[in-house]
């Protein structure tokens, strides 16, 4: 007799890594323009941490509704954003550490993730908060927008609703992760090299 082997969405998400060494997982959070690329990439680079942002999975796919959602300064649908989050996870060696750039944005998706990594085996070590005030983190949009050629920087009106959207959804999500003692706030006003060496300090890394 033929065994069924369809996998449903929830069995494809919660599906448990066998095998795999895994490192530290991360989170960065921060407003539009606090850094969290930069910090990750330099993580990346000199530890060895693998980078993934979830806004650059997007851009990079060839899935043109949601690319179109983001370059109006929308949020991806929560179930779509843990499908591909979890394809990435399953194609990326873990052993040196991951940290998340984009995701969770919300104390809802928060849950969702814990649920996920729980039942692939893994946890949450620490989640980076990057505290930047409004204007400075406005200033670096505008300078991104002509060094990346990125058109969703370059709108003020799609700006501030980013910036709206992170008060509303993301920012709570300072006192989700407080609770449990993962969170570590960094001065983001600072240097790119400041800011990554107050990190590292701050984490062991």
């Amino acid at each position: 007799m033929e065994t069924n082997n369809i996998i449903t969405y929830d069995d494809f998400l919660f599906e448990k890594e066998e095998g795999k060494e895994i490192g530290k997982i991360m989170i960065i959070l921060g407003p539009p323009g606090s850094g969290k690329g930069t910090v990750s990439k330099r993580l990346s680079e000199k530890k060895g941490i693998k980078h993934i942002s979830t806004g650059a999975l997007i851009r990079n796919s060839n899935d043109k509704k949601l690319k179109n959602l983001i370059s109006k300064g929308n949020f991806i649908p929560d179930p779509a954003m843990l499908k591909i989050l979890k394809a990435k996870l399953k194609e990326t060696d873990l052993s040196s550490g991951i940290i998340l750039d984009g995701f969770p944005r919300t104390i809802k998706q928060a849950k969702m993730l814990d649920s996920m990594l729980g039942k692939m085996g893994m946890g949450l070590s620490h989640v980076i908060y990057l505290d930047v005030s409004e204007e400075k983190a406005k200033e670096r949009i505008k300078r991104r927008a002509d060094k990346e050629n990125r058109d969703d920087d370059r709108s003020d009106k799609i700006i501030e609703k980013r910036f709206q959207e992170y008060k509303d959804k993301t920012l709570p999500l300072m006192d989700f992760y407080s609770k449990s003692r993962k969170a570590v706030k960094v001065d983001a006003s600072k240097s790119p090299t400041t800011v990554y060496k107050s990190i590292v300090k701050k984490l062991g890394l």
